[in-house]
């Protein structure tokens, strides 16, 4: 007996006003499954340990927190950390600590352009990133070590540049935090990354700020604004120009 509900109609029956009259929705068997950025095995591996970094380092957070947070209103807050051993020792581990977690925050919502990216598979994409990452606080140390020779105050310009630790610390707890709460409330990954953006921004001219004022403290106007075109601007650009530009 065939059934009234399925007509075979002849070919030339099988449009309708010129469209093909087929179903609107396609059974998901036929659909590629994407993996999801945090389903790619190297990007959880990432994330697990920098999980373990953060339990590992829990303690001395909690002890550094208040400083660092006093040195996003007080330059002179930077000096006190520096001139102590142990707060200047657990903050270079802390921002050591906190590379991963930016380059992950990073990769996930695309700060570099692309194009950079292009040749890499997806699941290799945040390894790149946190060398690209490495790569240009390498390039900011070796700009630093050549100045250092020639600074009238060597202490003093050493914390001027170890400052922006501080700042790059906070940078990676205020973005992580963010991008858990945009994950969790599903707002668009353009916006999210807008709004990472601008923290970053952010933070980065209060790291430049209090930088200047420490460099002010020994230096003139002239000389600071060269140093500064030195030891940030030159790396920063190159980062920008490298990575988002091109």
């Amino acid at each position: 007996m065939t059934d009234s509900t399925s007509v075979i109609l002849p070919a030339a029956q099988a449009f309708s006003s010129g469209t093909l009259e087929m179903p609107e929705r396609v059974p998901e068997r036929y659909v590629d499954q994407v993996l999801a950025w945090s389903d790619h095995p190297v990007n959880t591996a990432l994330i697990v340990i920098a999980t373990l970094l953060l339990l590992i380092s829990l303690r001395i957070f909690i002890s550094l927190f208040p400083k660092l947070l006093d040195s996003l209103s007080r330059w002179k807050a930077c000096i006190n950390i520096d001139a102590s051993v142990q707060l200047k020792s657990d903050r270079n581990t802390l921002a050591v600590f906190s590379t991963l977690p930016l380059a992950l925050v990073a990769d996930r919502y695309g700060f570099f352009s692309a194009e950079i990216l292009d040749f890499v598979p997806d699941a290799w994409s945040s390894l790149v990133t946190l060398g690209i990452v490495i790569v240009w606080l390498l390039l900011r140390y070796v700009i630093f070590y050549f100045f250092s020779l020639r600074a009238p105050r060597p202490e003093t310009f050493r914390t001027a540049h170890k400052s922006f630790s501080n700042y790059w610390i906070l940078a990676s707890v205020l973005l992580t935090l963010s991008a858990g709460i945009i994950s969790f409330t599903n707002i668009p990954d353009a916006a999210g990354r807008t709004i990472l953006l601008y923290e970053l921004a952010v933070m980065y001219l209060i790291a430049l700020l209090r930088k200047s004022q420490i460099l002010l403290s020994f230096c003139g106007p002239l000389t600071t604004f060269l140093y500064l075109c030195a030891l940030e601007f030159i790396p920063t650009g190159a980062l920008i120009a490298g990575c988002v530009l091109l």
